[in-house]
Formats: C-alpha cells, structure tokens, sequence
C-alpha cells in the first residue's frame, strides 16, 4: 500500500517538476527574445546614424517599452502606471489610506 503511494506522490512530484521547468524555460527564453530584440534595435539606430567607430558621436536609442503585465496582484496599481508607460506618458501614482479603488 505505501508502496503505491511513493510511486503516486513520486510521479506527481516529477509532473509538477516538469511543468515548473516548462515556465522557467518559458520565461528565459523570453528574456533573451527581448534582449536580442533590443540589441538588434540599438545596432539599426547605429546604423542609421552612421556610426562606425569609437569617436563618432553616439545616437540617442529609445528605452524599450515594456509589454503591459498585471502587476496589480503585486503592488496596488501598478497596472495603471504600467499602461500609461506603454502609451509613452509619465506617470505618478498616489493611493491613499483606505481607498483601494481610488487613483490620483
């Protein structure tokens, strides 16, 4: 009987084991899509400028916007800042004490 058991837990365990890497993998190679995205963008933005050696000015290369994550389950609001830096405006967040619904 305990035998089963030990194989049961042990073959849930692998399972689970399985998909946490799964996620884990998911999301380095996520990162390293994104890293490689970015370094391609500041190589065309070098390009255009006409860089090619070490004493041309450099040219400005935007900061890369970040896709929209619910961050909210984090920190209070943060999907409203969030959204409003992928619309490319600045944002402050103000939540006061006891209102959780409230945004300034």
């Amino acid at each position: 009987m305990y035998i089963i058991l030990a194989i049961l837990f042990t073959g849930v365990m692998m399972v689970c084991m399985f998909i946490l890497g799964g996620v884990y993998t998911k999301n380095v190679m996520l990162d390293a899509l994104d890293e490689a995205r970015q370094q391609r963008t500041n190589e065309e933005y070098y390009r255009l400028a006409g860089y090619k050696q070490a004493g041309d000015p450099k040219p400005y290369v935007p900061p890369t916007v970040r896709p929209k994550t619910p961050r909210s389950m984090y920190i209070p609001h943060m999907n409203t800042l969030d959204r409003l830096l992928h619309e490319g405006k600045r944002g402050t967040i103000m939540v006061r004490a006891g209102r959780k619904d409230r945004v300034n």
